[in-house]
């Protein structure tokens, strides 16, 4: 049987017991650019790009093809051909999304807020907290439930505070003006240091 382990990755100038990621990894670390555009690379990051291309080439081929009425590909297509119509998005404007800012504007209260959040959840939208039911990390005959954060903008906590970020931080708030700008609502500049100071 041929050993899974790949030996090309290992950096024998290091020694195991020194330090067992670089002489396991040494070599490949070395080597391998990380994209630019990536915090990290490696196996799944490859294995989801491949994926993404591949669910791409199923969607095009469906939005391509002179698919069956009502069949799966015709509504695969249908939808594709709607999200890429940019003239039709520019003549709707905002209206697809009046109603979301309307429940949004009326929020004056604590209770409205986590009345919102309820209905959003029910909806499919995660909002302050996620949960998921798993195996115990402690006791793997028992499932538990485990909770997280989610709602930040940026990646992770290292792009609100350190000084390399802060060109990300400032284009973050820009965007953030803009949108408030596309939807019509006053005092984005305010909106987008609120935002900013919240998440971070």
């Amino acid at each position: 049987m041929k050993s899974g382990i790949n030996n090309s990755h290992i950096d024998a100038s290091v020694r195991p017991q020194d330090d067992l990621f670089r002489h396991m990894n040494g070599t490949w670390l070395a080597n391998t650019e990380i994209p630019a555009d990536r915090a990290s690379d490696g196996a799944f990051y490859w294995l989801r790009d491949q994926s993404e291309k591949q669910v791409r080439e199923i969607v095009e081929s469906c939005a391509s093809s002179d698919s069956r009425d009502g069949s799966i590909a015709q509504k695969i297509g249908d939808l594709y051909h709607s999200f890429m119509d940019e003239s039709r998005a520019e003549k709707l404007g905002i209206s697809p999304i009046e109603k979301d800012l309307a429940r949004a504007a009326s929020i004056n209260s604590r209770s409205d807020f986590l009345r919102v959040l309820g209905e959003l959840e029910e909806e499919g939208l995660q909002g302050l907290f996620y949960g998921f039911i798993t195996t115990d990390n402690k006791r793997s005959d028992t499932n538990i439930i485990y909770l997280g954060q989610s709602g930040l903008s940026l990646p992770d906590e290292a792009y609100y505070r350190e000084e390399e970020y802060v060109e990300i931080r400032k284009a973050f708030v820009a965007h953030v003006i803009r949108m408030f700008a596309l939807a019509g609502i006053d005092d984005g500049i305010g909106h987008a240091e609120r935002i900013l100071s919240i998440e971070t």
